[in-house]
């Protein structure tokens, strides 16, 4: 089993005392963060070869139920990065030293992770579609400009996974690992939902993003 059952259980505790406050002010829910973090759930998916507990997508559907009862915006942010890892334990996605040094980072704090696909005018990628934002090649790797919608947990976010178009002559399209917090990027406070308010599922918006 990838997780502890009474961590889990000591958790959802945590999330079910700490959701009314947060779903009244639409604040980031970090209480509930924390404690999914001091439980180990985040990384419960993390590959064996990474030195994870090798959760699958059946361990991950209960972690996440669990969670949901106890506070529904914190499961979904959380989901975003447990799928991630689950993710790259299956196909292997991320260049290997990039995602162990964010596996380190994970040990003193809260990794969140999230995909910033959907865009203001091809809406969902899923459709088919050429995204808008554009990677411009730099002397010292590449620069972000776009905007994407509906990104859960915007605010709290450690990396957005950013999916773009290069301005090369033969333009390639891929995701790009923005970390949280560098010049040019704007959460533009937009989620007005009726529920779910803490998952702040807000705009961001990326001009001139400098990313190595």
């Amino acid at each position: 089993m990838p997780y502890n059952q009474i961590a889990l259980d000591d958790a959802v505790r945590i999330l079910a005392e700490a959701a009314p406050e947060a779903d009244q002010t639409g604040q980031f829910p970090w209480a509930g963060i924390h404690a999914v973090h001091e439980a180990g759930l985040l990384e419960s998916t993390v590959s064996s070869r990474y030195g994870g507990k090798g959760g699958t997508l059946s361990d991950a559907a209960h972690i996440l139920a669990a969670l949901g009862r106890g506070d529904p915006s914190v499961a979904l942010i959380s989901a975003m990065t447990i799928f991630n890892h689950l993710g790259q334990a299956t196909k292997s996605h991320w260049p290997d030293d990039l995602y162990r040094r964010l596996l380190a980072e994970a040990k003193e704090r809260p990794l969140l992770l999230n995909a910033a696909r959907v865009e203001p005018e091809l809406g969902s990628p899923a459709r088919g579609g050429l995204p808008a934002t554009v990677a411009r090649r730099t002397p010292s790797g590449w620069a972000i400009t776009g905007r994407k919608r509906f990104v859960t947990g915007a605010h709290g976010l450690t990396h957005f996974l950013v999916w773009a178009h290069t301005d090369e002559l033969s333009a390639r399209v891929g995701t790009f690992v923005v970390p949280n917090g560098l010049p040019g990027i704007r959460i533009i406070e937009n989620w007005k939902s009726l529920g779910l308010r803490a998952t702040r599922s807000h705009d961001a918006e990326y001009v001139d993003v400098e990313i190595p």
